[in-house]
């Protein structure tokens, strides 16, 4: 917003040079970004945010230069020019509803005949050219001039084009057509509000005037028009229309409901004082027609709230001076619980961002000076807490970063086609407005997400990328959206880098597995089961899911990608992804590292050789020497799996080791033995036959 000073004198004399009004109004929080020229023509260019549509003209912004100074303001209208009115009453030259009050709450308007449209005064337009505005004709530069200075919006139809003589307020119909004044047909919705005569739109209400309607050099009667449009509807209609104007911006943000009169007032005062001929004749009164009125809240301030929220009381002779200032009305209280000082204020029209007793605490303490506040922290006996997931997934992450890995961001906003090839049927959660048909949908799987990350690295020449991310997955349950946390692994390439120590070999099933089991050993699990994945996005032979053993529930699912799959992607060689859920692990919580001293005797190894049938796994062998609870048992390790030659079809031969070993004493032979003997029965139990 560009504010002239020289403007702004005619309201509040600041007696400051430029740089320190504008010092002192940054610090009340009017940020001005910059100064432009000097003495009559400096201009400042001020970053209004949008709660604070009153600052959007001179005026508003003297209201704050007022109450820096503790000054009062000059009354809008002691500069108001006196109105000559005439003839018969403009009720009478044209009729004004509002058939939409919800969106319309109150419309003003001003007539006047025997206009001559030509050239503005000389400081009209040099003061329009300061704020980065041509001039057009007297009437248009008028409307804009008491815009920058009120920052009311009005606009000025031709009477004789209004046909019917008649004004309508109301919700366009579907389908309706409308020229604007920037000479482009719209097609109009059924939501957007429109001003109409008896036979069509002429105007979007708060946005832009039609072209039918305009002013021209032939116009000889002006209606002014100056009403107050409901910020949502202008903002809709705006936006649908790609349309953003100096009225719209002012609109969406909240005008003042109570400058309507005043600013239709104005400015057929102005055309009288500054007529382009012959001084134009105002009929008599002002049309004033109403909507739904918005309220403004009646809020209880206390002196006591002032000094908590503030660290430092205020005395309550400068609380009612700056809000009085202000524009706000203030009524002592007596009897306050406290035995301070209380008010009950009353906001003004053109402050509908003050709604709540904090928001009085802000307008005293930027008009007190925030400077006049020391800088201390609060009083703080408590420590921060980190939540026990969050250290666990810290855990995860540097566990992981410390394997190769690197963490990856990527957003939940994704293809529903993509992740319906890893998520089954799992009702994906639709997004109303996409930005685009790829990010249509929030993500039911981490993993086309991880696709991606591994295909933007692979075609920036990173050879061998390691990637996880700890993420969100969402789905419709029971109607309403459900998410899951989860963490994604991704690899491709080989498994070591280049040296000559390493060896050179492909990524493969067998380093997933491992990234996958060390991460689920983080968390307080008991056994758990690997079982085939037999899900679409998965290379059958080469992907497991793990679950857990007692409670059957999954934990994670790992693989390497779908051959097909792979080649949709354009993918050169093979990929591996796992998808990690972490909901149930963090309920179980981390881990406890237990130390265990080795023992100070020797262990005895046995390898044991058996030919066993292809649907025997080596979980259940696993699970078959656990159950026989052999205490000497340190462990079982398979080294060789052999298939084929002299072998019979649908068999295959297995070579483990069981490693035996006491803490208390060395193991005597015997009982070597007789723990093989157990295990050798278990085995065959299961269908093997050893061999020799």
């Amino acid at each position: 917003m560009r504010i002239s000073t020289d403007w702004l004198n005619d309201f509040a004399a600041s007696g400051l040079p430029a740089s320190e009004l504008a010092e002192r109004l940054t610090l009340c929080g009017l940020a001005v970004e910059g100064i432009e020229g000097q003495g009559a023509e400096t201009v400042l260019e001020l970053d209004i945010t949008a709660n604070r549509p009153d600052c959007l003209s001179h005026y508003g912004v003297a209201r704050e230069v007022a109450a820096l100074r503790r000054k009062p303001l000059l009354p809008l209208e002691a500069s108001q020019p006196r109105l000559q009115e005439s003839g018969a009453a403009a009720e009478s030259l044209v009729k004004i509803t509002i058939d939409a009050p919800a969106g319309c709450a109150r419309y003003c308007a001003r007539v006047l005949e025997k206009v001559s449209v030509g050239a503005s005064p000389q400081h009209v337009v040099d003061r329009l050219g300061l704020m980065g505005s041509r001039s057009i004709n007297n009437v248009a530069d008028i409307t804009n001039y008491v815009l920058f200075e009120t920052g009311q919006p009005t606009h000025a139809f031709d009477l004789d084009k209004l046909r019917g003589g008649a004004i309508h307020v109301r919700y366009a119909r579907q389908g309706e057509k409308l020229v604007t004044l920037d000479e482009v047909e719209r097609t109009l919705d059924a939501s957007d509000l429109v001003i109409a005569d008896a036979e069509g739109p002429v105007a979007l209400a708060g946005v832009m005037g039609g072209l039918e309607s305009a002013i021209t050099e032939q116009t000889t009667r002006v209606l002014i028009e100056s009403a107050w449009f409901e910020p949502t509807g202008v903002r809709r209609t705006a936006k649908r229309h790609g349309l953003h104007t100096d009225a719209s911006h002012r609109f969406e943000r909240g005008a003042d409901f109570n400058a309507a009169p005043l600013a239709a007032n104005r400015i057929a005062g102005l055309l009288q004082e500054f007529p382009a001929g012959k001084a134009p004749e105002l009929r008599c009164g002002l049309i004033d027609v109403r909507g739904d009125v918005p309220g403004q809240p009646e809020i209880t301030l206390r002196a006591q709230t002032v000094e908590r929220l503030l660290g430092q009381a205020v005395p309550p002779d400068q609380i009612e001076l700056i809000l009085t200032v202000l524009g706000f009305q203030i009524t002592s209280l007596q009897g306050d619980s406290g035995g301070g000082a209380s008010w009950r204020v009353a906001a003004p029209s053109w402050r509908p961002d003050v709604r709540l007793e904090v928001d009085l605490v802000e307008e005293i303490a930027r008009q007190y000076g925030y400077e006049r506040f020391p800088s201390r922290l609060p009083s703080w006996s408590g420590a921060v807490e980190i939540p026990a997931e969050l250290i666990l997934q810290q855990r995860l992450g540097a566990r992981l970063r410390a394997r190769g890995f690197t963490e990856a961001v990527a957003l939940s906003f994704v293809d529903a086609g993509e992740c319906a090839r890893f998520a089954g049927d799992v009702q994906a959660v639709h997004i109303r407005n996409p930005l685009s048909e790829e990010a249509a949908a929030l993500r039911t799987s981490a993993l086309p997400s991880m696709l991606h990350l591994l295909h933007n690295n692979l075609n920036r020449g990173v050879e061998n990328p390691r990637l996880y991310e700890f993420g969100k997955i969402y789905e419709l349950r029971d109607g309403a959206p459900n998410e899951r946390r989860v963490l994604s692994l991704g690899a491709a390439g080989r498994a070591a880098g280049d040296s000559w120590a390493d060896e050179k070999r492909a990524y493969d099933f067998y380093d997933l597995k491992a990234e996958v089991n060390a991460t689920l050993e983080s968390f307080a699990i008991g056994g758990v089961r690997l079982l085939p994945c037999g899900e679409d996005g998965f290379h059958p032979g080469r992907s497991a899911v793990i679950e857990d053993q007692a409670s059957g529930a999954r934990l994670a699912r790992f693989g390497q990608l779908h051959p097909e799959l792979a080649q949709e992607w354009k993918f050169k060689q093979p990929v591996w992804i796992a998808e990690i859920w972490l909901d149930g692990l963090y309920d179980r919580g981390g881990r406890t590292v237990q130390y265990q001293p080795p023992s100070r005797f020797p262990a005895s190894e046995r390898d044991l050789s058996f030919l066993l049938p292809d649907a025997v796994r080596w979980e259940q062998l696993e699970q078959a020497i656990a159950a026989l609870q052999i205490g000497i048992v340190s462990g079982v390790q398979p080294l060789e799996v052999f298939r084929g030659a002299s072998l019979p079809e649908g068999y295959y031969s297995l070579l483990f080791r069981v490693r035996l070993q006491m803490n208390e004493r060395t193991l005597r032979e015997e009982e070597i033995q007789e723990a093989m003997q157990r295990i050798t029965e278990a085995v065959s139990g299961q269908g093997g036959q050893q061999r020799k």
